[in-house]
């Protein structure tokens, strides 16, 4: 008998729905969709489903002012 190794990968997803979304920039969902109809978010994908990237979601993180 062969012992089996598990291997568990773990990796941000490349797009995040509008509630991963909320969840990762630790926002709500009206703060997505707020940002969303401000042109500061733009969904992308082929589905139904809205989608972000991480990318759109770390800029807008990184572009935060810093409050007193």
């Amino acid at each position: 008998m062969t012992a089996v190794t598990a291997v568990r990968i773990e990796f941000a997803p490349a797009l995040f729905t509008r509630e991963l979304a909320a969840f990762y920039i630790s926002g709500s969902l009206r703060d997505i969709d707020d940002l969303r109809a401000k042109g500061e978010l733009i969904p992308v994908g082929d589905t139904k489903r809205v989608k972000f990237r991480k990318e759109d979601l770390d800029r807008y993180v990184a572009n935060l002012s810093e409050r007193d």
